[in-house]
């Protein structure tokens, strides 16, 4: 076959002049290697009966090898045609699979979705078909001119599935006759940061310093140079709050020392009462350690009783103020995060501290949030 080289060992003296006539034929020797009275080199397998018999004519020997390249892939396929044809049918059925639509994606549809698939199948678009078939634009098209109420469609391809996209819009303000008015006030105190208005007439902006109840949306809509119309407003009033919980922590601590007295008293227990009574303590304050120790008896259980009263002195003692204010803070920003919400994200925060009257240390975490503030209130029906 042309373009398959084959490998050769050439074994005779002089091995030289073969060479040469071979070039002087026009036969072309690649990767020449010499070991000895041994030639190996590569050959085009259709020269390959020139260079043999030029060989036998000359006294010289040549064996011929595997084949090299492409060649060698097709020896290896003649043995395993089986193999070699499932290879083929499963890289032309990868190929055809890349050219169906296997899945259609319906989002963001609403109550819009079921009745998409239905116009879709009128249509013939369903899986399994050639995506050459499916003409996105066009597609497009029809749908927006099938569902007004939808702003516009999104048409496309991701991988093998065809995705259709739903834009809805900003729905249109009710006006009373449906719903009453109503207006978007503030749920607490804020800086506002941002009006996002989808219906209704805004009445603050950015920067804005807003108490808890004031309006920030009104719910009228100018519809004519002197004429309004009341309607349900709607947006979103983002701004800055702070929220803050106080901790308070004593300052000082109660310390115990041992002043060096002690007194030990015994006494012998059955379950029912002892056999002498234990002597009074003469101390004022005291630590008491208590061993107690079986002596025997089934039908009479014996106990020694054994107390060692240590007296004690307690003493009044300030705590170190950066250990102190450290598990002030700790406290003060977990009791902060259960009034919030753990998973609300802070913008800020910070911890104030203040003594009062060397004895108590109060902590203050104070967090910085930013959220919607913006709360409906109905005028009426």
């Amino acid at each position: 076959m042309k373009g398959i080289r084959r490998s050769l060992t050439m074994e005779g003296l002089n091995l030289e002049r073969l060479i040469r006539q071979a070039g002087d034929n026009g036969i072309l020797l690649t990767q020449l290697r010499r070991g000895g009275r041994r030639m190996t080199a590569l050959v085009a397998e259709d020269q390959l009966p020139a260079l043999q018999e030029m060989a036998q004519k000359g006294g010289w020997s040549l064996i011929c090898g595997r084949r090299h390249g492409l060649g060698r892939l097709l020896d290896m396929l003649h043995g395993r045609r089986v193999l070699a044809v499932c290879a083929m049918i499963a890289l032309l059925a990868l190929a055809l699979a890349t050219q169906l639509m296997w899945q259609v994606e319906i989002r963001d549809a609403g109550v819009y979705e079921a009745d998409i698939r239905l116009y879709l199948d009128e249509l013939g678009v369903r899986p399994v078909m050639l995506r050459s078939r499916v003409d996105t634009a066009a597609l497009r098209d029809a749908l927006e001119w099938r569902y007004p109420r939808v702003a516009w469609f999104e048409c496309g391809w991701r991988g093998m599935t065809l995705a259709i996209t739903a834009v809805q819009g900003t729905a249109q303000g009710e006006t009373v006759t449906h719903l009453g008015s109503g207006d978007v006030v503030a749920a607490r105190d804020g800086i506002v940061t941002s009006v996002v208005t989808m219906a209704g007439t805004p009445q603050v902006k950015a920067g804005d310093i807003v108490r808890e109840g004031q309006v920030l949306i009104l719910g009228q809509e100018r519809i004519a140079q002197e004429e309004t119309r009341p309607v349900m407003a709607r947006g979103t009033v983002m701004a800055r709050v702070w929220d803050s919980a106080v901790i308070r922590l004593s300052a000082v601590e109660t310390q115990t020392t041992y002043t060096g007295r002690v007194q030990e008293v015994l006494t012998v227990r059955c379950p029912w009462f002892d056999l002498w009574a234990l002597a009074p303590s003469g101390f004022e304050k005291q630590d008491v350690r208590v061993e107690e120790i079986p002596l025997g008896g089934v039908f009479f259980p014996l106990t020694a009783h054994w107390e060692t009263r240590m007296e004690t002195e307690t003493a009044m003692q300030p705590r170190a103020e950066g250990q102190l204010r450290a598990e002030a803070a700790v406290a003060a920003m977990r009791k902060l995060r259960e009034k919030i919400g753990i998973h609300d994200d802070l913008v800020d925060k910070w911890v104030d501290y203040c003594m009062i009257e060397d004895e108590i240390l109060e902590a203050v975490a104070t967090g910085e949030r930013l959220i919607d503030i913006g709360t409906p209130r109905r005028i009426g029906r």
